[in-house]
């Protein structure tokens, strides 16, 4: 009789002690709250799509050597950007806007594109900002910092793949501190994700589950999937300091 006791008591004590260490490993559900996350962010989100000057001939004259070249601009690429400055200012990547002569910007909720000035670019480290006259209804979205960043914590990835606007993927941060040569670019700090990057993602914010960015969605492998690179928002900080001179100053008093 005692010793069926004792092993009674050894079970509640084993089952109790299970109980616990099982309540350590589950993640709290606010942890993962990837709704109120691309809630709070999605508004910052902007669709850019840009136009090329291409010279389009007259074919109205009869003779070949009368035609006439005649400019129009035309929708030559698409991508994405974010507001994270509430006078307007977005980040994207220069490979998005290079060599545009107009940039339309698109805002959630929004029915008319914006125009866009470009206010800067980094051609070596991929990095372009404009501005655009800010709707009243939109909120710039926080910059993180990337030296924070832990490798296996969960991030979204919010762009315009293919068209498709203002889509969410959500991954895991794979590796940090990258290199990456990229033709004439180099990419010295790139993050590494699992979360989807497709065509259209570039200039696209990569955000932590406290809905800051901590990246600038660049590169897909070609040859694999689920790899992905952002340039880290630490870069993107330094970079800045040179496009926007006193800019930058009043960015981080804000």
């Amino acid at each position: 009789m005692q010793q069926r006791k004792t092993m009674t008591q050894a079970l509640k004590k084993n089952a109790k002690v299970g109980s616990n260490v099982g309540s350590r490993k589950r993640i709290p559900s606010k942890m993962l709250d990837f709704v109120g996350v691309v809630e709070r962010s999605k508004h910052a989100v902007v669709n850019i799509e840009v136009m090329q000057d291409r010279p389009r001939r007259n074919s109205t004259l009869p003779f070949p050597w009368d035609l006439i070249p005649d400019t129009q601009p035309q929708a030559m690429n698409i991508g994405t950007g974010f507001i994270f400055d509430n006078r307007g200012f977005i980040l994207t990547n220069e490979h998005v806007i290079h060599g545009a002569s107009k940039v339309m910007v698109q805002v959630l909720d929004r029915k008319q594109p914006i125009e866009a000035h470009v206010v800067g670019t980094k051609y070596e480290h991929d990095l372009a900002v404009l501005k655009i006259d800010m709707p009243r209804s939109v909120s710039a979205i926080k910059l993180g910092r990337s030296s924070d960043v832990k490798v296996g914590e969960w991030v979204l990835a919010v762009g315009n793949p293919l068209g498709l606007d203002h889509s969410v993927t959500v991954g895991i941060i794979s590796a940090k501190e990258r290199p990456m040569q990229i033709g004439d670019r180099s990419y010295p700090h790139l993050l590494q994700t699992d979360a989807a990057i497709n065509r259209g993602n570039s200039g696209g914010p990569l955000i932590n589950m406290r809905g800051e960015v901590i990246g600038i969605n660049t590169a897909v492998s070609q040859s694999s999937q689920g790899i992905g690179f952002a340039i880290a928002i630490d870069v993107v900080r330094e970079a800045l300091q040179s496009i926007l001179g006193k800019d930058y100053r009043e960015l981080k008093k804000g």
